[in-house]
């Protein structure tokens, strides 16, 4: 299904419920209930936050749906509205970790789905350098990287949610990867030089060592 026919039916459907349709409710979040969960989860380890939190987005929907606009992007409005709840409902709570302006909160990258599997195919040493990697990141790359990477965002659904203009979200990812692989290579280096210094001086390798 192309781009346009998806906006098209993600109008009609969202149309229907704004004129009184429930059942048009239920199918919505039938279709994006785990992903809604699993981006919580990346703002906060508490589950039973998130929950809540998706609970409440559905029901806003329900109580405020005389005065909601039409969109043809419901996945973008459910994921602005439950971010907005989470980051409101942690700062409520007296969570220091978060901001009063919303611009600094966690995110934990290493929870991705996908990330998890390729991680798992990586030896442990190799898992170890990719983790410090994207710890290294500020939380805002993590959280691009995530929308675009793993839940394949455009630049624009990705500016929409991180308040940032078109440029800003594809510069923001840009710096995100330059930091992972400079990470990285420099990590590779390292470990090139130790094993070939392992491999033809072995000798002045184990006095190093009896040195230190």
């Amino acid at each position: 299904m192309s781009t346009t026919e998806n906006k098209s039916d993600e109008r009609i459907l969202w149309l229907r419920f704004l004129k009184g349709d429930d059942q048009v409710l239920s199918l919505i979040y039938l279709q994006y209930s785990n992903l809604l969960f699993d981006y919580g989860c990346r703002f906060t380890a508490d589950k039973n936050l998130v929950k809540d939190c998706i609970q409440e987005v559905f029901c806003t929907l329900i109580r405020t749906r005389k005065n909601l606009s039409e969109t043809d992007n419901i996945r973008l409005y459910l994921l602005k509205s439950l971010k907005r709840r989470i980051l409101r409902d942690l700062k409520d709570s007296g969570n220091k970790t978060i901001l009063v302006n919303d611009q600094e909160y966690p995110f934990d990258l290493l929870l991705a789905n996908n990330i998890d599997d390729q991680m798992n195919e990586l030896d442990e040493e190799k898992r170890r350098l990719l983790s410090e990697a994207m710890l290294s990141l500020t939380e805002r790359q993590k959280e691009a990287i995530y929308l675009r990477f793993n839940r394949g965002l455009e630049y624009e659904e990705i500016s929409f949610l991180l308040n940032l203009n078109y440029q800003s979200s594809r510069a923001l990812i840009h710096r995100a990867i330059e930091k992972l692989r400079e990470i990285i290579h420099m990590h590779e280096k390292k470990m090139s030089q130790i094993l070939f210094n392992l491999l033809f001086f072995p000798k002045n390798c184990f006095l190093a060592e009896k040195k230190v």
